[in-house]
């Protein structure tokens, strides 16, 4: 197995964790961006570059990519809005396309942006944010945000989008256009005749093994989907309670998915200060809970939607953080955990990823 790479994206800065090849040891570069608020953080393996995406209190949002693991920084192109009236606040995420020098971003507010030069310029993807569906967009707790894009490794034109409060989008032409796939996904704050307007989602994954198999993670519950989003099977009744953020898959195993419940949209915490990450192995029929090696009083932090990773060792390793700046990792597909970080500022986002 090769060593694995962890970003570790905080409200104060961006940590870079480079493994033992069996996983059990880890370096940490020092503090990079040190007082910028990273929303995300992620390796691109086209250009090795690790990216960075950040707020600053004064300068703005901003995306910096490293090449040479922190050592230095290179600021690229800033998303930007053309007509005057919308400014972009936050970059939530942004991913690969399915070409060299292709990149996506979701930003707040709801609107995605595409590259083709590596992040040297943008342009707004209007096609998705003047979607007709649009009308029924509303700011969730955190904002209008496209936080999750996810890029089909065998058909980079197929396109799948998660937003707070946008729902799920599907594009099959490489955004050119776009279906709206919310069918079958409750949401008690709709009438009936909005139920399929614009759910709130928390988190989205496609598995990259199996075409149509979309976990969703959404403010009412947690979601399976074998169609590419045309249905949504809810899946989350042995689970103990609903709400949640962060949601992970294992890359190998479509039925297999990981997620950590809080204990309401009110306190989102985890019950009774118990902190527990929960498993299916058979496509959401049953969930069993993992908690050795993690509190089970006295811990009231929040898991955010994009701080649970997964990576692709064998057994898989699986890594989170929470908004208390506690790092917990497994080397064994989450039957035992550890603590591998503290004291750091609230994670917002945790990436593994293979190094060579």
């Amino acid at each position: 197995m090769s060593e694995t790479g962890l970003l570790v994206s905080t409200r104060k800065g961006l940590l870079l964790g480079r493994s033992s090849k069996d996983r059990t040891q880890w370096d940490w570069s020092d503090l990079q961006r040190g007082g910028w608020i990273v929303d995300y953080s992620m390796h691109d393996p086209r250009s090795g570059k690790v990216w960075c995406s950040a707020s600053h209190w004064q300068w703005g949002p901003r995306l910096h990519y490293t090449t040479d693991w922190g050592e230095s920084w290179t600021e690229a192109g800033t998303p930007a809005f053309t007509d005057g009236e919308r400014s972009v606040e936050a970059i939530w995420t942004v991913e690969p396309g399915g070409k060299p020098g292709l990149l996506y971003a979701g930003i707040m507010p709801g609107a995605m942006f595409a590259s083709e030069d590596d992040g040297e310029s943008w342009r707004e993807m209007t096609s998705l944010s003047q979607h007709p569906a649009a009308e029924h967009w509303e700011p969730g707790a955190a904002g209008l945000v496209i936080h999750h894009i996810s890029v089909d490794p065998d058909d980079p034109n197929r396109i799948v989008t998660g937003g707070s409060a946008t729902g799920i989008m599907i594009s099959y032409d490489g955004g050119e256009s776009w279906s709206v796939r919310n069918e079958g996904i409750f949401n008690e704050h709709f009438p009936a005749e909005f139920q399929q307007g614009a759910p709130c989602v928390h988190s989205l994954l496609a598995h990259p093994l199996q075409r149509g198999r979309l976990w969703q993670q959404n403010h009412f519950g947690q979601y399976r989907s074998d169609d590419d989003g045309e249905s949504w099977h809810v899946v989350g009744e042995d689970l103990p309670g609903v709400f949640g953020f962060p949601t992970a898959i294992d890359p190998r195993d479509p039925d297999v998915c990981y997620f950590v419940p809080h204990d309401s949209d009110q306190a989102r915490m985890p019950y009774n200060g118990a902190l527990a990450v929960y498993r299916t192995r058979d496509a959401g029929e049953s969930w069993e809970r993992l908690a050795d090696g993690l509190p089970q009083e006295g811990f009231y932090h929040t898991v955010y939607r994009h701080a649970l990773g997964q990576d692709a060792g064998d057994p898989l390793g699986l890594y989170f953080g929470s908004s208390g700046g506690e790092l917990y990792g497994s080397t064994d597909a989450g039957e035992h955990w550890s603590l591998m970080r503290e004291h750091l500022a609230p994670i917002t986002a945790v990436r593994a990823f293979p190094l060579d």
